[in-house]
């Protein structure tokens, strides 16, 4: 995605740029589906409202979800995600992870985010990856 996660308002932010991907048991991309604009949430330390990181759907029925502690998660779509068309995720609707990744890029020098280019540019197997998404 080209758009960056906040959490200064609690709300679905996001572009249509934004996809989700499986890797099992087929390699498949799911584009928006042009629905609605759920594209991706994230919120922390609120009462009322869910607290972690999510993509597609709605709020408790997220493509994916991962709740605030970071250990749990769910992958509710059934049929399919409304925001990106996929099946359920996951094998089962509620998961615990066994290993996170994230990334964060930025500029060495200023410490800002430097969208022009990426450490992804020189990996062979995540351009294959935005290839088949469209995005490469």
């Amino acid at each position: 995605t080209q758009s960056t996660w906040g959490i200064a308002h609690p709300h679905f932010q996001g572009d249509a740029t934004c996809f989700l991907f499986s890797l099992r048991p087929t390699m498949k991309v799911y584009n928006t589906t042009g629905y609605n604009e759920h594209f991706m949430y994230m919120n922390h330390g609120q009462e009322t409202l869910p607290n972690g990181l999510g993509m597609g759907g709605q709020l408790d029925y997220f493509g994916w979800w991962l709740s605030s502690d970071y250990g749990v998660g769910h992958s509710r779509a059934h049929p399919s995600n409304t925001t990106y068309g996929s099946p359920q995720l996951s094998e089962e609707t509620l998961f615990k992870l066994d290993t996170l990744e994230v990334y964060g890029l930025t500029d060495r020098a200023t410490g800002q985010h430097q969208p022009s280019s990426s450490v992804l540019d020189t990996n062979l197997e995540v351009q294959a990856m935005l290839e088949i998404a469209g995005r490469g």
